[in-house]
């Protein structure tokens, strides 16, 4: 008797919806964020009149895209590149810099522009790591980014 009385008291009640609860959240959590996806960009290189701290700008665009735009790079000529290798996995965006130095001969440029055309409308958590070069060593920085038209970040690499 004693045993059935379990049944009938608050307490049981309340670990009883406890316990749903905790089986629910566990079977409704999504184990893998979804599939990696890889993206190669090569930026246009330009020399800006006015020098910049290493920095990288965010400027979301009309259409979704977003302009992202490398400033304050050093040790970089007009024969040489820059480019970026994107990893995205679910919402976790991962930069890395790829930087070809070029010919010592060559005009010395100061930022390279990127499109990225493969995010969507939501939030991103951006990482973005600039290797070592001859001039200095490596930088990194890190954000939230809301992909919405008109939002514009600067951010600089430390």
């Amino acid at each position: 008797m004693a045993i059935c009385s379990i049944f009938q008291s608050v307490e049981f009640y309340v670990i009883s919806s406890v316990i749903a609860a905790a089986v629910v959240a566990l079977l409704g959590k999504n184990s893998s964020p979804g599939p990696a996806r890889q993206y190669l960009l090569a930026g246009v290189i330009t020399k800006e009149d006015e020098e910049f701290e290493p920095s990288v700008e965010f400027i979301c665009c009309e259409d979704g895209s977003v302009i992202l735009r490398r400033r304050g790079i050093s040790g970089i000529n007009t024969s040489g590149a820059v480019s970026l290798a994107i990893e995205v996995v679910g919402f976790d965006v991962k930069i890395m810099e790829r930087v070809v130095e070029g010919k010592v001969e060559s005009e010395h440029i100061n930022t390279a522009s990127f499109i990225l055309d493969f995010l969507g409308r939501e939030h991103y958590f951006i990482s973005y790591e600039s290797p070592v070069t001859t001039n200095s060593s490596s930088l990194f920085m890190s954000l939230t980014l809301n992909n919405r038209e008109g939002n514009r970040i600067v951010k600089k690499l430390q």
